[in-house]
């Protein structure tokens, strides 16, 4: 892993953070992500290319990213998954999931590497909604009924469960790669904070998507938000 000669680069420790970009069809938006953390982050950088059939991964190489590819799409899970090993090989303390569209803001990894340095958290969340409720109200009220959720099976509010920005030890690294349960989802956060692990927030300011669209359309919110809230709230008790 090539590292950056951003702003954060001076207070970094080799092979101190990782930051994991999972990328999917994401060639007009990954330019400026990659820029971005370079300028303004200065950190080790991984992009896993989860199955891409555009030029995301032609792009990555034209900027000497490292890639590491997936023949087929395996999905965001798998693509975490990827970076964590890697992450865990190369022996770094912290991963940092990072979005490849282009909506996280790279200034903010300085603060979630030194929340997690001052707290000794195991993972911290870049919340946007920590002091503020917004977007629509068919998201506010998803998000509200999974944080309930969440709060009645471990007692901690989480503001922001469905954030994509989260740093991650190598305590949370080594859970991730032991067990196919854990996922980058709301229901591996609270089944991780019930079993003692440390979960912090800070908020972060998010940006519009330039180019192409989410996947979660109403249909597919709809069923994420089920499926979450009844392994919350069912299927946790049995673990």
């Amino acid at each position: 892993m090539k590292k950056g000669e951003g702003k954060m680069s001076g207070t970094l420790n080799p092979r101190e953070l990782l930051v994991i970009v999972p990328a999917f069809n994401e060639e007009q938006n990954i330019r400026r992500v990659i820029r971005d953390l370079r300028e303004q982050a200065g950190v080790d950088l991984l992009v896993v290319d989860d199955g891409s059939s555009d030029g995301t991964c032609a792009v990555c190489r034209e900027l000497g990213v490292a890639v590491a590819r997936h023949r087929v799409n395996l999905g965001l899970a798998e693509a975490v998954r990827t970076g964590i090993r890697a992450a865990l090989r190369e022996g770094y303390r912290y991963v940092l999931q990072f979005d490849g569209d282009g909506q996280h803001d790279a200034a903010a990894v300085a603060d979630l590497l030194r929340v997690a340095r001052e707290t000794d958290a195991d993972i911290v969340i870049g919340s946007r909604y920590l002091h503020w409720d917004g977007g629509t109200a068919g998201k506010r009220a998803g998000r509200r009924l999974i944080s309930l959720c969440i709060r009645m099976a471990c007692g901690q509010r989480i503001a922001d469960p469905t954030s994509g920005m989260r740093l991650m030890n190598r305590r949370v690294m080594e859970q991730f790669t032991a067990s196919a349960f854990c996922l980058p989802e709301p229901d591996t956060l609270a089944y991780l904070i019930r079993k003692g692990f440390r979960v912090v927030e800070i908020p972060v300011t998010m940006r519009e998507r330039l180019y192409g669209e989410s996947y979660l359309n109403l249909p597919e919110s709809l069923r994420y938000c089920f499926r979450v809230m009844t392994s919350i709230l069912f299927l946790q008790w049995l673990r």
